[in-house]
């Protein structure tokens, strides 16, 4: 295990950071092969090829390991927007670029698996929401208040509830089993769909 760890570890690198990247990594691993219920912190172990303990110590238990594993990747996160002139393009292009990145597979499974887990665990609930929600959240509300102040968006728009609408709507389609895809369009559509609600008179 010393050389596996040797081996991985880069130059002035701790080596409790290569330690803690490898357990993220074959949690990540296990999650292309295996469903979340099979997986467990013993496989998971025996992948990094480190103690139980070792994950014990960062992580109190699967569902806050895999959560960390997949939002610190940058596969999974999304750059900063750059506004423009039109909040609506905006919100059109913040939508397809979540599209985007909730049709990889490996996105999809973890998030539909960490989503039943919070309804089991009240507490890791609340970390998934800091974690993923409400960061998206945010997302939609810094385009709308751009929008406000380009005088294009209602000054009194509940932002709280267009981010909710938007991602309640977006959540249902991942976890119902519909075929109907994450794309463009449909980005298009749901911004038409809200644009006479939005819209400044």
């Amino acid at each position: 295990m010393e050389q596996d760890v040797r081996a991985k570890r880069a130059p002035g690198r701790p080596r409790s950071d290569v330690t803690r990247q490898g357990v993220l990594d074959a949690a990540v691993d296990l999650m292309s092969t295996h469903a979340y219920r099979d997986i467990t912190i013993e496989g998971i172990a025996a992948t990094a090829r480190v103690g139980k303990q070792s994950i014990y110590r960062w992580w109190p238990s699967k569902a806050d390991l895999l959560l960390e594993a997949y939002t610190e990747r940058p596969l999974y996160k999304m750059p900063p927007q750059i506004l423009s002139g039109d909040a609506f393009s905006d919100l059109e292009d913040d939508l397809v670029r979540y599209f985007t990145v909730l049709r990889q597979e490996m996105v999809s499974k973890g998030v539909r698996s960490l989503v039943a887990e919070a309804q089991l665990d009240e507490a890791f609930r609340a970390k998934f929401y800091e974690a993923v929600w409400r960061k998206r959240c945010e997302a939609v509300h810094r385009i709308l208040h751009h929008g406000v102040a380009l005088r294009q968006i209602r000054a009194d728009v509940d932002v709280e509830a267009v981010a909710h609408l938007i991602h309640g709507a977006s959540l249902y389609r991942l976890l119902s089993g519909t075929s109907r895809p994450f794309d463009e369009d449909d980005a298009r559509t749901v911004v038409s769909l809200l644009r006479d609600g939005l819209k400044a008179r």
